[in-house]
């Protein structure tokens, strides 16, 4: 089962959704919990945005009202279990009314095995939101309502060869659209496979060797005739060699990491090559009681890097970029009902942009920080404040912005 990831659209300052996040984790633990698999539920959240365009000038402010529906199950019958986290939101901007939008999220998927040593997951990941704005890239900034979709599908397969030995076929479907014409050349499909050899010589320890293909299509790449509006599109093929670990140094550290060798052509269209070293390691630990920490660091290349999650706000799908990025964040449970988060994260761009056979090289440094505490009444009704903040440095003065917000959010849970 992939971990839900989920995106919090920038005017919305990181605090509606991450609110929405926190309430899915919250509310599906609840359900495998009971004996009762089923929940209903709903959420109101309220916040004040700055910024809302992420403007390195002229910012304005606005006050943004979320209310969400919220619904899921996690049922197990017989080897299977079938699970699934939905959200409805209703989302209102108090000055920029034409912003207003309605989005969802969806996560749903089925856990299964055999009598023998045959076992897989299949799950599906979809979401509509309000999209990021000033996201760079080669973009201009846009003052307009820009409905973002994303669907996902992923299937994992396993067998046990032997006792301490697996084979695992991995794979899934990815693609991104937008309603404004100007984020088109971000759009993509994404098809991709994997299979793999897994050696785990005891619960502590996993080291794994895969071979991985995609093959990423972004149809409307590059503007051929700015007057007609029509685009050309850029097909990628990229090919990896990964070699990823996983090793709990104790009761309360676990330390997973992926390092790769890979290589990206451009097959069709306009666009740059790519070979090198990618990877990804993250530490989990939990010293005490009360605490849970998490860092992680990362660096890649195209396509990929728009699946990391930075404070809750997804990159761009921008191929020409080689993204370095950290991200650290901590939960502290001051009493039984009374929880206290933080969290920082940080990524750097290096960027070469290719838009009508023109090339430039360009750079960019995304901060943000964000505090959080959340009350639980009871076991079904929270009550939680955010405050959060973000940054960025460029060599290209109309990319750099600085915003904040907060905002409160209370929500409750039938099951």
């Amino acid at each position: 089962m992939l971990p839900l990831r989920p995106r919090a659209p920038a005017p919305f300052a990181l605090i509606a959704l991450f609110s929405s996040a926190m309430i899915a984790g919250t509310c599906s633990t609840a359900a495998r919990a009971d004996a009762n698999p089923y929940y209903i539920g709903a959420a109101l959240n309220l916040s004040r945005v700055s910024n809302i365009y992420r403007q390195n000038s002229n910012a304005n402010n606005d006050t943004v009202s979320t209310a969400s529906l919220l619904a899921g199950l996690d049922q197990s019958f017989g080897r299977q279990r079938l699970f699934a986290d939905a959200s409805l939101q209703a989302n209102r901007y108090q000055s920029n009314s034409g912003l207003n939008n309605r989005g969802y999220t969806l996560k749903a998927g089925l856990d299964w095995s055999t009598v023998e040593r045959l076992s897989g997951s299949l799950s599906v990941n979809n979401s509509r939101s309000l999209a990021n704005y000033n996201i760079g890239s080669g973009v201009q900034p846009i003052f307009k309502k820009n409905i973002e979709d994303n669907k996902q599908l992923d299937f994992i397969t396993r067998l046990g060869l032997a006792t301490k030995i697996s084979m695992e076929a991995q794979g899934g479907l990815r693609s991104r659209r937008f309603t404004a014409q100007e984020y088109a050349r971000l759009e993509f499909d994404q098809k991709r496979v994997a299979l793999g050899l897994y050696y785990r010589p005891s619960s502590d320890l996993s080291v794994g060797l895969a071979g991985r293909l995609t093959r990423d299509e972004y149809p409307r790449y590059t503007l051929v005739n700015p007057i007609t509006g029509n685009y050309t599109a850029s097909i990628f093929e990229r090919k990896d060699l990964d070699l990823t670990s996983r090793v709990v140094l104790s009761g309360a550290s676990t330390v997973e990491g992926r390092l790769s060798n890979g290589r990206s052509k451009l097959k069709s269209g306009q666009g740059r090559d790519f070979s090198g070293i990618t990877g990804q390691v993250s530490w989990l630990w939990k010293p005490t009681a009360r605490w849970n920490l998490s860092s992680s660091f990362s660096r890649d290349t195209g396509l990929e890097t728009s699946f990391f999650n930075f404070a809750g706000t997804s990159l761009s799908s921008d191929q020409n970029r080689i993204i370095t990025g950290a991200q650290f964040s901590a939960n502290y449970e001051l009493s039984a009902k009374l929880a206290l988060s933080a969290g920082f994260s940080s990524s750097k761009t290096d960027r070469r942009d290719e838009f009508l056979n023109q090339q430039s090289s360009s750079h960019d440094r995304d901060k943000s920080f964000n505090l959080g505490a959340r009350w639980a009444y009871s076991r079904g009704i929270q009550l939680g404040c955010q405050y959060s903040k973000s940054t960025r440095d460029s060599s290209i003065a109309v990319y750099v912005f600085e915003a904040d917000s907060y905002g409160c959010y209370g929500q409750i849970i039938l099951n």
